[in-house]
């Protein structure tokens, strides 16, 4: 993650691992800035260990409020990207899935629907560099 977004919460538990960045500004509004966030999260995956069974079950806890508006392949994984919609804001999010050896990783960028054309390609670089299983000790 680029030295400009800064750590804003960690957590692991239960055999989860959880990290949030939140983005340098990306606009301001009412005199406040808008930033992106990026959780990262790394988990065990369900059932077979599979891509498509972690994939599901993300899905399935994320629900409906998370519509997904293109689904890709990415790497050895999924990207999608999502609206999300409440009585404050909507969002969108931009969603890379990953699965080694029984863990599933996600990266999940966030931001406001005015905004996230702003972060959409900072997205995908930050993803580009998620290493995980043997491309972590090539050189």
């Amino acid at each position: 993650v680029p030295e400009a977004w800064r750590t804003t919460r960690n957590f692991s538990g239960g055999g989860t691992y959880l990290m949030q960045f939140t983005s340098p500004p990306l606009g301001a509004e009412g005199g406040q800035t808008v930033h992106a966030a990026l959780t990262l999260t790394s988990e065990a995956a369900p059932g077979d260990g599979s891509l498509d069974v972690f994939y599901k079950a993300i899905r399935g806890r994320l629900g409906e409020p998370f519509r997904v508006t293109s689904h890709a392949p990415w790497k050895d994984g999924y990207v999608d990207v999502e609206r999300s919609e409440s009585p404050l804001a909507v969002s969108r999010i931009k969603r890379f899935y990953r699965v080694h050896q029984g863990r599933g990783y996600t990266l999940a960028f966030e931001a406001r629907d005015d905004v996230f054309h702003r972060v959409s390609r900072w997205c995908d670089i930050i993803a580009a560099t998620l290493a995980v299983g043997p491309e972590v000790t090539q050189p």
